[in-house]
């Protein structure tokens, strides 16, 4: 049994003689009928009955294009597939991302990928770090996005952006109208702090501990997102990602520079080489472009523009 064959049976079957499947497959009516005969003997099935000229199709006929035109639905989902990879604007995109990103930048970075690529499906999933790892290396997700890179080799993470801290503040705060923050300004300040356990909270404790500067730490909450709604309610003030902070800038509060510098770098984690597809290497250029456009003219991304918001 072979192509040929299952494509003459299937000819004859979809057009219902041995004449039209011969035209449609630019052959003749006798090689046609050996080919139904040769596939009839290599499967010992008898596909149909002749009567004159007409053929009619057994049970055994019926039962096997049923299955023929199953396979053929595969064959055509391949093909689909095969097109897919060709054309870098289809086919299906798994990001993975911590919170600080897949709640913010993320979304919007896809909303603009899309937009010239409508046949494209894609698929945000948000977690920890070691979450959105695990999920690359197993290729659940063809690219992460994250803060503190974990167990993961050096030829699989690129630094992304690195961008400064902002300090976050209720709009009534007595620091509301300073030009920048500093780490002795916040000494005995109600501070809305990451949980511990997140490597932003260990680095930002660190700088602060070095400083000699003690915060009240009033709260803690699971993500930058929700620190800054804290904010917003008077509970106390933080320092945030700046592309996170800005998402808030509709509530009222204030987003202030913080001196000297404290980087939050973003970094992209790659599956092994071999599993890397042009699409995730294509919504990274946009992702970067991205981080580029958003930081443009702001030095380390600090002294974002209005910077003060009221409800």
């Amino acid at each position: 049994m072979n192509l040929r064959q299952i494509e003459a049976f299937r000819s004859v079957m979809r057009l219902g003689s041995m004449t039209a499947a011969a035209e449609a497959l630019y052959t003749s009516q006798p090689n046609v009928s050996r080919l139904i005969s040769q596939l009839e003997l290599s499967t010992g099935l008898t596909l149909f009955k002749r009567a004159g000229v007409r053929l009619i199709p057994t049970q055994e006929g019926q039962a096997f294009f049923h299955e023929v035109e199953r396979a053929y639905v595969g064959l055509d989902s391949l093909k689909h597939s095969a097109k897919n990879i060709r054309n870098l604007g289809t086919g299906r995109l798994r990001v993975a991302g911590v919170p600080s990103t897949g709640l913010s930048v993320l979304p919007a970075v896809l909303k603009a990928f899309i937009a010239s690529r409508p046949e494209l499906t894609v698929s945000l999933h948000v977690n920890s770090s070691p979450t959105v790892e695990q999920w690359v290396k197993s290729q659940f997700c063809d690219i992460g996005i994250v803060v503190h890179p974990g167990d993961v080799s050096s030829h699989q993470v690129e630094l992304l952006a690195q961008v400064a801290a902002v300090c976050v503040l209720p709009r009534a705060h007595p620091l509301a109208e300073r030009a920048h923050i500093t780490f002795a300004d916040l000494e005995g300040q109600p501070f809305i702090s990451l949980c511990h356990g997140d490597g932003t909270r260990a680095q930002v404790d660190g700088l602060f501990e070095q400083a000699g500067v003690e915060r009240v730490m009033a709260v803690e909450a699971q993500y930058s997102a929700i620190s800054c709604e804290m904010v917003a309610l008077g509970m106390g003030v933080t320092l945030a990602h700046p592309l996170v902070a800005r998402d808030f800038r509709h509530r009222d509060i204030v987003i202030k520079p913080f001196k000297p510098d404290i980087l939050f770098p973003t970094y992209v984690i790659w599956p092994q080489a071999q599993a890397r597809t042009l699409l995730a290497e294509e919504f990274v250029d946009t992702l970067k472009s991205y981080y580029r456009n958003a930081t443009r003219g702001h030095g380390a991304a600090h002294d974002l523009p209005n910077t003060s918001y009221s409800q």
